[in-house]
């Protein structure tokens, strides 16, 4: 079902308008160690942003479509009931977690 609803272009809040993320496999950073190993020109390409990959949010353009009319109520108690939902999933998914780490 496709609405008309008034939209206007917006910077992306995941990449801030730049339309590249840093790469996933980068996302806990570098040890210390390992960023003493590199030699200076991989240093360099990573701070460059060699390494860097489109947005996923933007698809690289660093900009996205946003609604300009409020939400309705019944839009609003749908978008309620999907937050609980998530809510309730990721507790369930932690507590699972823990008790197999207890050996449960």
């Amino acid at each position: 079902m496709k609405t008309n609803l008034p939209t206007a272009w917006a910077i992306c809040d995941c990449c801030e308008g730049n339309g590249k993320v840093d790469h996933p496999a980068f996302s806990n950073g570098f040890t210390s160690s390992e960023w003493a190993d590199m030699d200076y020109d991989d240093r360099e390409r990573y701070l460059g942003g060699a390494y860097d990959v489109p947005c996923r949010e933007c698809k690289g353009s660093g900009k996205v479509r946003v609604r300009t009319t409020p939400l309705t109520f019944g839009e609003k108690r749908v978008l309620v009931r999907q937050r609980r939902e998530a809510e309730w999933r990721a507790e369930s998914a932690a507590e699972y977690a823990a008790e197999r780490r207890m050996g449960a």
